[in-house]
């Protein structure tokens, strides 16, 4: 599946696609797309694992802002994500972010407990979590082909998707 998404947003726009492979869940997709939203200004992008801002990293993140002098600013992950993962990630990401979406505020709670118990100095780590309700009607909003505008910011997103208002606050866990 594919989502492609025409962003308006903070008085800016952009076209994003955001490809999914055969293994990727609509839920995924989804909190994609919600990361290109809530890091819109900082120009987001889909790196490949042969990007050179990569390299010494072993990993390829959901999506990931430049800091624009060949490094990171935000690595951003979607969803399920492996502690091994997460763990290497924080150690090499020295000087930027790493913030993790997630479907809903008790799973966020879990991963959470988890970041805590096994990686060192895990507060490094933010996790955003919706709202189940919420992202349940964001994920029933989207479409094949999809028109965002409004405003985000932080962790705040002010705007419609298609037909669909939203006014949410994603939870710090």
């Amino acid at each position: 599946m594919t989502l492609r998404a025409e962003l308006n947003i903070n008085g800016g726009s952009r076209r994003v696609i955001i490809f999914g492979n055969d293994e990727e869940t609509p839920d995924h997709l989804a909190l994609r797309l919600a990361a290109a939203a809530l890091f819109f200004d900082g120009e987001p992008v889909e790196p490949g694992p042969s990007d050179h801002v990569l390299a010494d990293i072993g990993f390829v993140p959901d999506l990931m802002v430049p800091d624009g002098v060949g490094g990171i600013k935000v690595w951003i992950e979607c969803g399920n994500v492996a502690v091994n993962k997460l763990t290497k990630v924080a150690r090499r990401i020295k000087d930027g972010r790493l913030v993790i979406l997630k479907e809903d505020v008790p799973s966020g709670l879990r991963l959470r407990e988890v970041i805590k118990k096994e990686i060192n100095k895990g507060e490094r780590v933010e996790v955003w979590a919706w709202n189940r309700a919420d992202f349940t009607r964001w994920k029933a909003a989207l479409k094949e082909s999809n028109y965002l505008y409004g405003e985000a910011s932080g962790q705040s997103l002010n705007l419609v998707v298609n037909e669909t208002a939203f006014s949410v606050d994603l939870v710090s866990c």
